[in-house]
């Protein structure tokens, strides 16, 4: 009669669960989470498409996982936790000169042939001594080891440096026959002697990069006057707009 047509008009449809099995005691609320769930399944098109070049995605968005899980009374689904890649090693200034001195080498070409530019960076100043060598072998680390004694105005406690064959078991030696003790950072981790490595990405940018040297003798005479400006000159904002000799200066001051 004209009563049951207007019931089965105004009566709202549950969308059919293709698929899926119900128990009987599921609650109101379950039944109706998987049925508004069955036609994002069937109709796949009503998705965005995916991206170019990437698989399309599949699954259930984590919502509806857990608001299925509500209804249902089973415990929430717990995420996997993602892995996060290891911190860098914050950097800390030592608190007097000479606590601790990175050392580091770097390749430079000059010409068509390979030099190597020895670098001693303290970490309490950052104040350096550079030398330029022919050749990166042991002999010419311990050579530098004698030039860096002599150079830097204090006495050095601690030496570190990479792992490379030109700082070898000789090398060691050599620094601790001097009354200094010698530390080796840990495989693959430059940023251990981070000051030293960042200092030589500004002799990149701002000597090696702004001149050209046409033989070994010239660029070595080139260097001693870069390393006063760097020490005197060049101000640093890892050192609050101060210069390392006025860093130093500041250190020995404080501690009188």
């Amino acid at each position: 009669g004209g009563d049951g047509a207007t019931r089965q008009a105004g009566a709202v449809r549950t969308p059919r669960c293709r698929g899926l099995s119900l128990p009987g005691g599921l609650t109101h609320g379950a039944r109706r989470s998987l049925a508004l769930e069955a036609p994002l399944r069937a109709h796949p098109r009503s998705r965005p498409p995916p991206r170019p070049g990437r698989p399309p995605r599949a699954g259930v968005p984590a919502k509806t996982i857990t608001r299925i899980c509500d209804d249902l009374g089973l415990p929430p689904v717990q995420r996997p936790k993602r892995r996060r890649g290891g911190r860098q090693l914050k950097l800390f200034d030592k608190a007097t000169p000479g606590e601790s001195v990175q050392v580091d080498v770097k390749v430079v070409k000059i010409g068509n042939t390979k030099a190597y530019q020895y670098t001693a960076c303290d970490d309490c100043t950052r104040l350096r001594v550079l030398r330029l060598y022919r050749r990166q072998t042991t002999f010419t680390s311990v050579d530098f080891l004698t030039q860096i004694v002599a150079a830097f105005p204090f006495p050095i406690r601690k030496l570190q440096t990479d792992n490379g064959a030109e700082f070898s078991f000789t090398f060691m030696l050599a620094v601790e026959r001097r009354g200094i003790r010698h530390r080796y950072i840990k495989p693959r981790r430059p940023d251990q002697n981070g000051k030293v490595e960042r200092s030589h990405r500004v002799d990149v940018e701002e000597f090696w990069g702004r001149h050209t040297f046409t033989s070994f003798e010239a660029a070595a005479a080139a260097l001693p006057a870069w390393e006063r400006e760097y020490n005197e000159v060049r101000f640093s904002m890892a050192l609050q707009g101060r210069t390392p000799a006025e860093k130093l200066a500041a250190v020995i001051e404080a501690a009188a």
